[in-house]
């Protein structure tokens, strides 16, 4: 038995390396072979702010943060772990702000193509969205291991790993900057504003956890699978989008 899951491991790891090697070897050819960079501004742009909010909640939204706070909070009393909801949800909006101020000016010095980030962004989703799907089915045949949580008062320190990576994604991050540096005139405040939005359904998330996840176990697997399979589209929708921008792939395939 202990084989046949360390076949399925190494399994799950080989597509996720394989799909990571294929979407750099796609990134690569693009950025060898492109034709022109395109107007990528313009198409960013063009985003309305349902589908800003749409892309934030899928990567920086609450369903992710459920599990792994009331995983880290399982040692805490209740008084203890809203303390640690709110630290984190602070930590989260500080570290988000000034990731997309200190963002938009790194890209403007380093020259940074909006193809590029929008590339970077989709290939860190994809092989995330893609460890948790393969996650998903190695815990249907053995048992998760559990996570070592914090007893006591919750400080700042302790609050950072549940901010980031658990609340502040990588590619939630890219994209979020990707949005503020494309953005038309007057729109990056309206950004800011659906991204502590996000922000606050995150910390509603973490202060009723424990009842969510207790009472909605079931529907919360069948939503985090969904959004799962919609994160790797999504994914690659960003990878085609990046390709249309630098004119490898054609415009048909959108």
């Amino acid at each position: 038995m202990v084989e046949v899951f360390s076949i399925e491991n190494r399994s799950a790891k080989t597509v996720v390396t394989v799909a990571g090697v294929a979407a750099a070897i796609f990134l690569s050819a693009a950025v060898c072979f492109a034709q022109s960079p395109g107007d990528a501004t313009s198409r960013v742009s063009t985003i309305s702010m349902s589908k800003v909010f749409t892309f934030m909640f899928v990567m920086l939204g609450p369903f992710k943060v459920l599990a792994p706070f009331v995983n880290l909070t399982k040692a805490m009393d209740a008084e203890h772990a809203r303390i640690a909801a709110f630290k984190a949800f602070v930590i989260a909006c500080i570290a988000g702000v000034l990731a997309g101020v200190v963002g938009q000016l790194i890209i403007a010095n380093w020259n940074i193509s909006m193809p590029a980030l929008l590339a970077s962004a989709g290939l860190v989703l994809l092989l995330v969205a893609l460890e948790a799907i393969m996650a998903q089915f190695r815990q249907t045949r053995e048992a998760p291991a559990e996570a070592s949580a914090p007893a006591g008062k919750p400080t700042m320190l302790s609050a950072m790993p549940l901010a980031f990576p658990g609340i502040i994604t990588p590619y939630g991050i890219a994209a979020f900057i990707l949005l503020l540096s494309a953005a038309e005139p007057g729109k990056p405040i309206a950004i800011f504003g659906i991204f502590l939005g996000v922000m606050v359904l995150d910390l509603l998330a973490m202060l009723y956890a424990r009842p969510i996840v207790k009472y909605c176990l079931g529907p919360l697997i069948v939503v985090n699978s969904v959004l799962g399979v919609l994160q790797v589209a999504l994914a690659v929708q960003m990878l085609i989008i990046a390709g249309q921008m630098l004119g490898v792939v054609p415009d048909s395939a959108r």
